[in-house]
C-alpha cells in the first residue's frame, strides 16, 4: 500500500428534526424492556445504548469493566450517546451511568421527552438477582444499589421526568411512555417536517410527509412569485394521477401547467434530451419567471435541473422526487448535470431548486428492486452522520419486500444529513465532499461497466471498496466493514463488482474521474465522527481493494484535521 494522506471532515451539526424518546434510569428499573415496548407502540426505532457498547466493544458490559475499567466503558458510552443525539424520531434507552455525564447527556434530551424510570432498592436488587454481570455492585448488591442510588440522585432528578416503575410490568411501563411521548412530542410527530437548506441566495425548504406533494398550495408565492407558467419535466413512467396532484395546487393559483413527459433513467442524462427540453421550454413560452417541476427519479432530476440552469441564463426548479435515491440524494443541494464522452456527470451546474416535496408515501407502488437504488445512499448518510443507526437497521432486518423497517424514518435521517452538508457547504468547495463516500469506486463500477451496473449497485460496492480502503490506511474505525457488507447483503446489495470487471477497466475510469488530484483519484472513506479524504492512493491499489485482488493492509498516512465551516 502506497503513502496516503488523510484530511479529516468532522460531520456538521444537523438540523433539528422529529423529537425522541429518551428512556434513562438506575439499572433494572426497566428501560430496555419498557423502552422496546414504548417503541413498538409508537412505530418508532428502538435504540439499547448498553447494546450498542456491548457490539463496539465485541463483548458484554461486565467483561468491559473487568479488563478494561469503568473509564473505558464510560468513554464508549459517551461516544454512543452523542451519536444517539444525532438521530431523531428515535426511542433511546440509555445505561444508568449516562446522565453522570452532562454534557453529553444533554445533547441527547436536547428538544426529547425524556423519562427518568424509578423504583424501590429492594424491587431493584429483586429485579437483579445476585448481580452477577454488574461489577458496579460487588461485593454487596444491596449496599451497593442504595449507595449507587444517592450518588446519582441530583443527575436523575436533572434528567428527565421520573416514573415510578415498581409495580408495574414492562407492558405497563411502556405504555405510559408511549402516552408521555404522544401528549408531548406534538406537533412534531404528526406534522410534516420542514428543513431548510441554505445558499447564497437565500434558504429553500424541504417538505417531508404524506400528503406534502398535493398540499403545496401555500408555498408557491414564495417559490415563484408572478409566476404563470410551468412545466412539469416528469419521468414517462410516472403515473398521470400522481403528476395531477402535483399540478393541481398551480391551477388552483391560475398558474397554467404543461406535462412534459421523460425517457427513465440514465438515458436521460444527454445533451440531446436536455436539447429538447430547451425547445419544449421555448415553445410553451417559459422565461425567467416560469417555474419547472421536476417529477420523478434522480436522473430526471439531474437533466430536467441541467435544462432549467441554462435556459433563458436560469428558470427556477421544485423537485418532487419518486424514488428513494430522489428523495435522499438527488433531490437536495443544486447538483444538476448530464453524462457525456462515457463520463458520469461530466457537464452540470449548480442550481439549487426552491422547494423539494418529499412523500413517502409515493414509494409504496415502486417495485422492491426500484426501491433498493436508494439505500445505499441512505446508508452512506448514516455512516457520515451517525453509524450507530445502522444497528437499528441491521437489527430491524428487512421486511416482507426485502425493505428496510421504518424506512419513513431513514429517509428523514438521510435528508437531514444531506442538508446539514449542503448548507455547511453549499457550493461543494470543502465539507460537502464528504457527499462523495465511496463515490470514486462507485463511479468507476458504473463506467467501466457501461452503465450496465445501476447507480444505487454501484454505491453499495463502492461504499464497502471505500470501507475496506479505509481501514486499510488506519483512518476507518476496524469493524465498520463487516457491519456495512452484513447490512447491504441483507437488503439484497451488491458488496462487489461483476467479475467481468478488470483492474484495467477500473483504473481507466477511476483516472477519467473529474475528482482527482495531480493525476490520482480522491477517495472519500469513513472516519470517527465524520469521513476523510484520502489522496495519493495509486488508483491501482484501489482497483485491487475494489476487486479483492489484495487484502488490505495498514499502511503510512499524514493525518490533516479539517474543521467544518458553515
Amino acid at each position: 500500500m502506497n503513502r496516503s494522506e488523510a484530511t479529516i471532515y468532522p460531520a456538521p451539526p444537523l438540523p433539528t428534526g422529529r423529537p425522541r424518546l429518551v428512556v434513562t434510569g438506575f439499572m433494572g428499573t426497566g428501560k430496555s424492556t419498557a423502552g422496546a415496548v414504548a417503541a413498538a407502540a409508537l412505530g418508532l426505532p428502538f435504540v439499547d445504548l448498553d447494546r450498542a457498547v456491548e457490539r463496539a466493544a465485541g463483548r458484554p458490559i461486565g467483561e468491559i469493566f473487568r479488563r478494561s475499567g469503568e473509564a473505558h466503558f464510560r468513554r464508549l458510552e459517551r461516544g454512543l450517546v452523542l451519536q444517539a443525539a444525532r438521530l431523531s424520531g428515535t426511542v433511546v434507552a440509555t445505561g444508568g451511568g449516562a446522565p453522570l455525564d452532562a454534557d453529553s447527556f444533554s445533547e441527547l434530551a436536547d428538544g426529547a421527552v425524556a423519562a427518568v424510570l424509578r423504583a424501590e432498592p429492594a424491587e431493584i436488587a429483586r429485579r437483579l438477582g445476585g448481580g452477577d454481570g454488574r461489577p458496579l455492585l460487588d461485593p454487596d448488591p444491596p449496599t451497593r444499589i442504595r449507595a449507587l442510588l444517592d450518588a446519582r440522585a441530583e443527575a436523575y432528578a436533572a434528567a428527565g421526568v421520573p416514573l415510578d416503575t415498581t409495580s408495574m410490568t414492562a407492558a405497563e411501563a411502556g405504555a405510559r411512555l408511549a402516552a408521555m411521548y404522544e401528549r408531548d412530542a406534538r406537533p412534531g410527530r404528526t406534522e410534516p417536517l420542514r428543513l431548510e437548506v441554505d445558499t447564497p441566495r437565500g434558504s429553500y425548504p424541504v417538505l417531508i410527509g404524506e400528503s406534502v406533494v398535493s398540499e403545496w398550495e401555500a408555498e408557491l408565492d414564495r417559490v415563484a412569485p408572478g409566476c404563470d407558467r410551468v412545466a412539469v419535466v416528469a419521468d414517462e413512467s410516472v403515473d398521470v394521477a400522481l403528476t395531477d396532484a402535483v399540478i393541481r395546487p398551480l391551477r388552483h393559483a391560475g398558474v397554467a401547467a404543461t406535462r412534459i413527459p421523460l425517457v427513465a433513467g440514465e438515458r436521460a442524462k444527454s445533451i440531446d434530451v436536455v436539447a429538447g427540453l430547451w425547445e419544449r421550454f421555448r415553445a410553451e413560452g417559459l422565461d425567467r419567471a416560469s417555474l419547472v417541476l421536476a417529477v420523478g427519479g434522480g436522473a430526471i432530476m439531474d437533466a430536467a435541473g441541467f435544462a432549467a440552469a441554462t435556459f433563458a441564463r436560469g428558470i427556477g426548479v421544485v423537485n418532487v422526487p419518486t424514488t428513494l435515491v430522489g428523495m435522499v440524494d438527488a433531490a437536495i443541494g443544486g447538483k444538476v448535470g448530464i453524462d457525456h464522452d462515457g463520463v458520469k456527470n461530466l457537464v452540470g451546474a449548480f442550481h439549487h431548486p426552491r422547494l423539494v416535496l418529499v412523500d413517502p408515501s409515493l414509494l409504496a407502488s415502486l417495485p422492491p428492486p426500484v426501491m433498493r437504488q436508494g439505500l445505499a445512499e441512505a446508508v452512506k448518510a448514516l455512516v457520515l452522520a451517525s453509524p450507530l443507526a445502522l444497528d437499528v437497521l441491521i437489527g430491524g432486518g428487512p421486511d416482507e419486500r426485502g425493505l428496510p423497517p421504518h424506512l419513513g424514518w431513514l429517509i428523514e435521517e438521510a435528508v437531514r444529513v444531506k442538508a446539514a452538508y449542503v448548507s455547511a457547504d453549499p457550493e461543494d468547495r470543502s465539507i460537502r465532499a464528504s457527499l462523495n463516500l465511496g463515490h470514486t469506486f462507485a463511479h468507476a463500477v458504473e463506467s467501466a461497466s457501461g452503465f450496465r451496473v445501476s447507480h444505487g449497485d454501484a454505491v453499495a460496492i463502492g461504499l464497502m471498496a471505500a470501507a475496506n480502503l479505509g481501514e486499510a490506511t488506519g483512518v476507518t474505525p476496524p469493524g465498520l466493514a463487516p457491519r456495512l457488507g452484513e447490512l447491504l447483503s441483507g437488503f439484497g446489495l451488491p458488496t462487489r463488482p461483476p467479475e467481468a470487471l478488470t483492474a484495467d477497466d477500473v483504473i481507466a475510469a477511476m483516472t477519467a474521474d473529474k475528482k482527482r488530484r495531480a493525476g490520482r483519484p480522491i477517495f472519500v472513506v469513513p472516519a470517527e465522527g465524520g469521513c476523510a479524504l484520502l489522496e495519493g492512493v495509486e488508483a491501482a491499489t484501489a482497483a485491487a481493494i475494489l476487486l479483492e485482488e489484495e487484502a488490505p493492509r495498514s499502511a503510512p498516512r499524514t493525518p490533516v484535521q479539517t474543521e467544518a465551516t458553515s
